[in-house]
Formats: C-alpha cells, sequence, structure tokens
C-alpha cells in the first residue's frame, strides 16, 4: 500500500506516476531497516534485492538479472574506464525481463483474468514469457511499427497480439481502458510503476560491480532511466554511497522529447529506426528529466546515421545490441571529444536489448521466419497441401527436396500441421500460431 504525501490517497494493486491529484508517486521503503551486507552472499538476480522489492507471495522468475558488466576494449584508446552492462543477457534479451518478473509476481492474485502491457516491443515480449510461466494469459498491445524478432517472441510464448497505433504512446492508454474493462492486471510503467522497481536492481548491480561515476543510458520512455536513479538514490539512503553517479540520457535526433528538455532544445517527434526511442509523448519525462538534472548528468542526441556505427563498435567488443541500444556509443564518442570525462572515472554503457530480436524490416533482411518459409505459411492459408503441391505454386525456383526440409522445420516451430492424408500424399495446414505470425507479418 502506498500513500500520496500530498492528498492522503492511498494505492494498492496499480501505483500510477502521478496521484490523481497531480503529486507523483513513489514506492519507498524503511530505509533505516536495510542490511544491506545480507546481499552478498546470495545469488546473483533481481530477488537478491528483495528487502527493496515489493513483497509478493510468490516469485515467478527466470533467473533474470545479474546480467555481465564487461570492461570494453575501447577503454585503452579512450583513456579511462568504460564497462559494458549487457543486459541482452536476460532470459528473454532484454532489461524488461526486471520488470516483468516483479510485475506479474505482485500482480499474480490481482491477475484473474490475465496480464496486459502496453510496449514497443520487449516489455510485451518478456510478459509474454512471465506470464507464461505464471501460467496466465498475456494480452500485449504493440504499435503497427514493431520489430519482427519481438514479435516472433509474443507469438511463441503464446500471447494475444493488439496492434494500435503508430508509436506506443498510443497504446498505452488504451491497454489501460482494456485492463478495466475485461479485468487485466497492467504492468505498463506508465500506468502501473511496480515493474519499475524490479529495473531498478540494474543500479544495485552497478554499484557492486564497479560503482560507476556515469552511467549511460538509451532513454524512449524515460522508465528505465528512472528506475536505474532511483536504485542509485536508495543506496544514497541506504548509506552504500555518498553521491549519485551522473546519468546521461540518450536519444534520437529524430525523436527527443526528453533529451531536448535537459539541453534547452526544441525536440522533434519523428520516426527513428531506434524502435524501442520512438515515443512522441513519455508520460515518465518529468520523472527522467529530473533523474538527470539531479544527478548532475546530461543528455546527448544521435543521428539515425550513427546507429549502425553503434551497432559495429559494439559487435566488435562481442555484444550484438539493438539499434536502440547501439546509441551509447556515438554518444559516449560525443562526450569523449568534449572533454566530458576525466582519466579516473568509470563509465557505463546500459545496452538494453539483444540484436536478434530487434531487425527493423525496412534496413535488415527479415528474421528466419521469412523467405520461402513465409512463402509456405501464406498457400496454406488459402487451403491444405501436400508437398509437391506446395513446390509447384512457389514462385522462387528451389530443389524439390528443399521444400521438405522448410516444412520440417515448419512443423517443429508449430506453424503447421497435418491437415490428413490421401494415400501417399501428407496434406499440410495452419496452426492457429502460424496464422498469427502471419497476420503480424503482415500488418
Amino acid at each position: 500500500m502506498i500513500k500520496c504525501a500530498k492528498c492522503g490517497r492511498e494505492y494498492g494493486h496499480f501505483i500510477p506516476p502521478r496521484c490523481i491529484c497531480g503529486a507523483l508517486l513513489e514506492i519507498r521503503y524503511d530505509y533505516s531497516s536495510i542490511d544491506i551486507t545480507k546481499w552478498k552472499n546470495r545469488e546473483r538476480g533481481v530477488w537478491k534485492y528483495k528487502e527493496l522489492l515489493p513483497p509478493v507471495k510468490k516469485v515467478i522468475s527466470l533467473k533474470e538479472g545479474g546480467t555481465p558488466l564487461v570492461r570494453a576494449k575501447m577503454s585503452e584508446k579512450l583513456g579511462f574506464a568504460v564497462f559494458i552492462k549487457d543486459e541482452t543477457r536476460n532470459p528473454t534479451g532484454s532489461f524488461r525481463d526486471r520488470l516483468a518478473t516483479v510485475g506479474v509476481s505482485y500482480g499474480l492474485s490481482h491477475a484473474n483474468n490475465g496480464f496486459i502491457v502496453a510496449s514497443d516491443g520487449n516489455a510485451a515480449a518478456s510478459l509474454a514469457a512471465y506470464a507464461a510461466r505464471a501460467n496466465k494469459e498475456a494480452f500485449v498491445v504493440v504499435p503497427k511499427k514493431v520489430d519482427r524478432g519481438k514479435l516472433i517472441q509474443m507469438i511463441a510464448f503464446g500471447a494475444k497480439i493488439i496492434r494500435y497505433g503508430d508509436s506506443v504512446d498510443e497504446c498505452i492508454e488504451y491497454a489501460s481502458e482494456l485492463s478495466r474493462l475485461n479485468g487485466l492486471y497492467d504492468i505498463t510503467p506508465e500506468n502501473n510503476i511496480i515493474g519499475l522497481e524490479g529495473q531498478k536492481t540494474l543500479a544495485f548491480e552497478l554499484w557492486e560491480d564497479i560503482n560507476p561515476s556515469h552511467v549511460i543510458i538509451p532513454t524512449g520512455s524515460g522508465s528505465n532511466l528512472y528506475s536505474i536513479y532511483k536504485g542509485f538514490k536508495e543506496l544514497l539512503e541506504v548509506g552504500a554511497i555518498e553521491e549519485l553517479p551522473k546519468l546521461v540520457a540518450v536519444q534520437s535526433e529524430n525523436c527527443s522529447p526528453i533529451a531536448s528538455e535537459i539541453l534547452g532544445l526544441t525536440s522533434k517527434k519523428d520516426f527513428t529506426k531506434a524502435l524501442g526511442l520512438y515515443v512522441k509523448n513519455p508520460i515518465n519525462k518529468e520523472l527522467a528529466t529530473n533523474a538527470v538534472k539531479e544527478s548532475g548528468g546530461t543528455a546527448v542526441l544521435v543521428r539515425e546515421e550513427e546507429l549502425d556505427l553503434g551497432e559495429k563498435e559494439l559487435a566488435k567488443e562481442g555484444v550484438f545490441a539493438e539499434y536502440s541500444s547501439a546509441v551509447v556509443i556515438p554518444a559516449l564518442l560525443k562526450l569523449h571529444e568534449d572533454g566530458y570525462f576525466e582519466k579516473d572515472d568509470k563509465v557505463a554503457l546500459v545496452v538494453t536489448g539483444s540484436g536478434l530480436k530487434s531487425y527493423y524490416v525496412e534496413e535488415k533482411e527479415r528474421f528466419s521466419i521469412g523467405g520461402t518459409k513465409l512463402s509456405i505459411l501464406r498457400l496454406l492459408r488459402e487451403r491444405p497441401m501436400y508437398g509437391y503441391e506446395l513446390w509447384e505454386n512457389l514462385e522462387k525456383p528451389m530443389k524439390y527436396q528443399a521444400v521438405y526440409q522448410h516444412i520440417k522445420e515448419l512443423e517443429s516451430l508449430e506453424l503447421i500441421e497435418e491437415a490428413y492424408k490421401r494415400g501417399r500424399r501428407t496434406y499440410y495446414r495452419l496452426t492457429e500460431k502460424g496464422q498469427r505470425l502471419l497476420e503480424n507479418f503482415e500488418e
């Protein structure tokens, strides 16, 4: 239970960022009773820090958190220590697993009809996985433009996908309405800040590993930046640190409502191929900008043409990141050129999501369910067919035997199944999962 300090209104199940009176809400704990020495010998992960997490009856976990912190090779060239916090190593490949484990665990007793989240992709994939783990239904509201790899994850985990609007901004209110009308537990951070308590554990891990002087954070909605700030602020409250690290918000120059506010510039709200950062009107804008200012940090704008550079430089470090994470590299280099860092600084780059799940369809080849396999799915949508018949109807010339290899792989993915046999011929049809995948690929 949390009470608004301004008007006294109490919140329990859902805790929005703001009270209805307009005051910002924040989940707080009895910091005087926290003994952080208890953390030392526990297994790494989000729930290692349970004293600073909401109480839950049952933990739904996939062993999230405890992600690697790698010293970057570029440290030697730059003249100061740079570390990569690799959140791609979470169970579904992104930092949002930290949100999902807390959101689902806390909401479990309130989610008789299932869970819902509005997301540009990563949070939706995370909720799909954790709801499946909890034997609950997941509904995900995602924009029409969403990375295909993330869609495939949602489908694989059995989520019910609702495509709505051009950016995640339009999905948030719709998810809230669906939650209210259908009795679904909403873990969207802009509607319910409970999951942000999981995301803040990234700060605890950075403190334990290096106690950084600076943290560079890809910023879309601002929720991760605020979460990391809250984590460090709580470390300050319990006496673990003496000052906050400087937080750096990084946004695409095309869509920069938070970074531009910090820098005193006119913001753009145009499309960016860093889809995870395509948030035009972030509800957490005030929280994020205050976090940066209170930490003494700054913001950086990255051009679209610099995204590939960021991706390639991270790959040289052994980390394959999505465009939305790759912004940290050009941001680091810009700040270095401006003389922002000193030789004793320890700079952490937060890499939020894996490149394996974020192929931008207009820039790169489609994910593995593409080409011939996609053509086979489209043919089977019309009617059941057998192998030779599929081969005859495929426009792309290929060996007859290759068709059966594609059929075998589609069967193993549960996208098609045997419909019936007629003599020696086996006819195949789309499964429900195959139908959903095809619908989402073609939107």
